[in-house]
């Protein structure tokens, strides 16, 4: 009787275990999406951590471009080019660097100070470097407001100085999506702290399942490796559009290549040429039916005399408002 009475109970504690390991296999390594009615689950494939690791190139060509909203007027002298762009409108009433680098490679690094890329970062880029770069141009006399500082020390680059990585991240997270209307993987980058040990749980994507089709489908069709734009902005995302991972902390812009400019960086003063390249774009209207497509006009100028230079950019852009 009492070998009845232990089998029983032997065979209940069993039942108990294997359906306490069905449930935590299927709820955290199989099929999490049956217990959680919030989310849609994408399957991550290549999923990669690494360290990262600071990078430095060397300039060769400086075209800083100043960029206006249709409500500012545009001069009405000089030759204008019209064309039809999708990368100004995150750049609205702001400037940016279009920079080549001796390795042939380029970046468009909008000039502001931020810990997370594309931008030039605040540990480097303060009123010590904007003193130091000054000393270029002993003409020009310059106030130190963040927004001089930011700009200037830009405008006063060489070719040959060096622009290094910063990074606030640690970490880069690697990992690739099937597109759920092309069937094609499609590989993202994600820096932020070192994630947390998961105990070897498949990592997955996260939609909301409350947003439409075409909301969720349109995260993937952004996708594009080769534009200026390379990224994926979430801040607007409310949650949605994220790894299942816990980090520490994480920034976000999820890119789509791993370029040059997707961290933060620094300037080396380590050129002696001046050449500079100053282009202005105004935008004229929205095109019908383009994603965030204008109609701009633009033109541009180089400059090889510092004193043509000093008076004609800097004393205006610096000492004076936009």
């Amino acid at each position: 009787m009492k070998k009845v009475k232990f089998k029983k109970r032997y065979i209940i504690l069993s039942l108990i275990g294997i359906l306490t390991m069905g449930y935590f296999a299927f709820r955290y390594y199989i099929r999490p999406d049956w217990f959680d009615s919030k989310h849609i689950y994408h399957k991550v494939y290549n999923y990669k951590v690494s360290d990262v690791k600071p990078q430095k190139k060397v300039i060769q060509d400086i075209n800083i471009e100043f960029i206006y909203d249709k409500d500012v007027e545009k001069p009405s002298d000089g030759q204008w080019e019209e064309s039809t762009r999708t990368d100004v409108r995150l750049y609205d009433n702001d400037s940016v660097l279009h920079v080549t680098f001796t390795d042939k490679s380029k970046a468009t690094i909008p000039i502001f100070t931020s810990r997370s890329g594309p931008a030039f970062s605040k540990e480097s880029i303060d009123s010590r470097l904007l003193k130091k770069l000054s000393y270029r141009f002993p003409e020009l006399q310059v106030n130190e407001k963040r927004s001089t500082i930011e700009l200037g020390s830009v405008l006063m680059l060489y070719q040959g100085d060096t622009l290094f990585q910063i990074p606030d991240a640690s970490t880069e997270i690697q990992f690739q999506l099937k597109n759920p209307k092309t069937g094609k993987l499609q590989t993202y980058y994600q820096y932020g702290g070192a994630p947390d040990f998961n105990y070897f749980r498949p990592v997955f994507f996260l939609q909301y399942q409350s947003n439409s089709t075409a909301e969720n489908q349109a995260f993937f069709d952004d996708y594009d490796p080769s534009k200026e734009l390379n990224y994926w902005d979430t801040r607007y995302d409310l949650g949605s559009n994220t790894l299942d991972v816990k980090q520490d902390y994480s920034f976000y812009n999820l890119f789509y290549s791993n370029q040059f400019s997707n961290l933060p960086v620094g300037i080396s003063t380590t050129g002696d040429t001046f050449k500079t390249t100053i282009t202005e774009t105004y935008v004229i209207e929205d095109v019908d039916g383009g994603d965030k497509a204008v109609k701009v006009v633009s033109r541009s100028k180089t400059y090889t005399d510092k004193m043509t230079y000093t008076t004609e950019v800097l004393d205006k852009k610096l000492n004076n408002s936009r």
